[in-house]
């Protein structure tokens, strides 16, 4: 199995070279338990939610980027040496020599060794650098995110990249059918999860790594702002339900729970190979009212037209409120919005025809971006008639924590 050091570098090695998800790669962990599971992770995370960062750093003592299992090795070590407090310096020279090592040879490691020394000498030097460096390179995010957050929120941008290395708890949606969020909070208590229930959610602070997921099918993982999606449609027993972009299928799940399983749910998904995340989840939470079909979404069903007492419109949108969580993103390119900006639109307008006079529709998605949130519906409105917006909720940093989404509930007034 090796360390969890050569671990990490093996896993960033295959995530920054050739293209594989971190969240996958961490998912299984390397084999690791305990304490060197959580700090192979730590390792991991750490690189790719610094990687501009330590860019930079990297920048003042080598003229050429190396190869990448050095460069890899190179971020590992920095990133424990700069940013892992529990860890001594010296220790975290030592052991990712070691690593790199494994991987190279003795004369490379020697390179690798040779670097991550004159950093710990100069700890205190580089990270008064890092802090007078540009903004993009203190959060690394690219530095087309942060002029777009810092032109369309000027006055909460500085506080919403100082959240941007906080990551949102754990959050778990209650399967009401079976329990109750007080019930499954004393469960996983007992498991060693520090949690707390409020409504139909359960919200982990310390131990989410022990969570297993969707434990005798009494609830699945949603994130806050989801559910907050969910409860605002106000789905009811018996509706009739639609869902135009359902994969993975939360909002169609929480809608069901909402509906005490009665009524009908539709769950429409382009990705033909994901509808089977919606039919297994529902099999294994006893919700029998949902139906998952292929299709579409930017192109209305005029069978359908009228027909729904609530739709769930969650587009696909540029993700740039998850960049805390999936810290990829932080590097996106988003120079170039304007193909997705028309799909969202033809979406919104296809999934309106569906709503019946007085029914009502939430559109949402997990960025901050305004072009995808609230000038995407004020336009609708503004092309469409027989519409009104009821209400729109954006949400940037909330306790500390970076986690961007936007709702919006549309009604059809005739």
């Amino acid at each position: 199995m090796g360390s969890p050091r050569l671990a990490a570098v093996q896993t960033l090695r295959r995530v920054l070279r050739d293209g594989a998800y971190s969240s996958i790669e961490l998912m299984h962990s390397a084999g690791f338990s305990g304490a060197d599971r959580a700090l192979y992770a730590a390792i991991v995370r750490t690189v790719l939610e610094r990687k501009l960062t330590l860019d930079c750093v990297l920048s003042k003592y080598v003229r050429k980027k190396p190869e990448p299992e050095l460069v890899c090795a190179l971020y590992a070590g920095l990133a424990q040496i700069l940013y892992m407090q529990k860890i001594p310096p010296s220790a975290a020279c030592d052991e990712t020599v070691k690593a790199a090592k494994e991987l190279t040879d003795e004369r490379r490691a020697g390179f690798v060794n040779a670097v991550l020394r004159s950093v710990c000498r100069e700890k205190d030097e580089v990270l008064r650098y890092i802090s007078a460096a540009p903004e993009y390179i203190r959060y690394s995010i690219s530095p087309g995110i942060c002029a777009m957050l810092r032109e369309q929120y000027p006055d909460e941008a500085e506080n919403a990249l100082e959240c941007v290395f906080s990551r949102p708890d754990l959050c778990l949606r209650v399967n009401t059918l079976r329990t109750t969020a007080e019930e499954l909070a004393s469960r996983l208590a007992q498991n060693g999860a520090e949690c707390t229930a409020n409504g139909n959610t359960v919200t982990v602070t310390s131990g989410g790594d022990r969570i297993i997921e969707g434990i005798g099918g009494d609830y699945f993982v949603q994130g806050a702002n989801s559910q907050f999606a969910v409860s605002l449609l106000g789905a009811e027993p018996g509706m009739n339900v639609i869902d135009v972009c359902a994969c993975p299928g939360g909002k169609a799940l929480g809608a069901a729970l909402d509906m005490k399983n009665t009524g009908a749910i539709t769950a429409f998904d382009i990705h033909k190979n994901k509808l089977s995340l919606i039919v297994s989840s529902a099999q294994k939470l006893g919700i029998d009212i949902i139906s998952a079909y292929e299709r579409d979404s930017r192109v209305p069903d005029p069978a359908l037209a009228q027909s729904a007492d609530r739709v769930i419109c969650d587009v696909p949108c540029s993700s740039l409120g998850v960049l805390a969580s999936k810290p990829e993103i932080r590097y996106k390119d988003i120079s170039s919005l304007a193909p997705l900006y028309q799909t969202q639109a033809q979406i919104l307008s296809a999934s309106a025809s569906y709503l019946r006079a007085g029914g009502r529709m939430v559109y949402s998605t997990c960025t901050f971006n305004k072009d995808e949130n609230d000038r995407q519906v004020e336009a609708f409105i503004r092309r469409s008639d027989g519409f009104r917006l009821i209400s729109e909720h954006t949400f940037l940093a909330e306790n500390g924590r970076f986690d961007a989404f936007y709702a919006a509930l549309i009604e059809r007034i005739r």
